[in-house]
């Protein structure tokens, strides 16, 4: 559980890889090979979180809020709530320790972010499993190398 002085910890065993310029995402948890796919927000999110440009629940809430352009309080409990699906699922973690130091840059990603719409993240058991708007042949094509994610 976090508190305001919480360092967030993202899950080192958590393979990463973004999908069609900041629209879609895929984590592979390496230690139970479970999938899970990311839209757009969660992706920004993650991406802040495992860059250490964001490790804090108030500095991914800003940055949400200033590259989304969205009310504070809503880009707050959005965050939250994901950070509460991450934690439930093991791919995040808290530290108490070194949680004053973070770089603050929190302008937006490179290249445009999608719509805003509240991050995402769902659980897949095997990669056909995986389903992402217009990314069926991707899915395949990695099954049938056995890769490429």
């Amino acid at each position: 559980m976090y508190n305001s002085s919480s360092k967030i910890v993202t899950k080192e065993q958590a393979s990463f890889t973004e999908l069609f310029d900041n629209q879609e995402g895929i984590i592979l948890d390496l230690e139970n090979l479970h999938y899970y796919t990311l839209n757009g927000t969660a992706v920004f999110l993650w991406k802040k979180m495992r860059s250490g440009a964001a490790n804090t629940v108030e500095s991914l809430s800003e940055a949400l809020s200033l590259s989304f352009n969205i009310n504070a309080d809503l880009a707050e409990l959005d965050t939250r709530a994901f950070l509460d699906e991450l934690e439930g699922n093991g791919l995040i973690s808290y530290s108490e320790f070194g949680a004053a130091i973070q770089n603050r840059s929190l302008g937006s990603a490179n290249g445009a972010l999608p719509a805003y719409e509240p991050p995402q993240l769902q659980l897949s058991n095997s990669l056909t499993q995986v389903v992402l708007s217009g990314s069926g042949t991707l899915a395949t094509a990695a099954i049938a190398t056995g890769g490429g994610l």
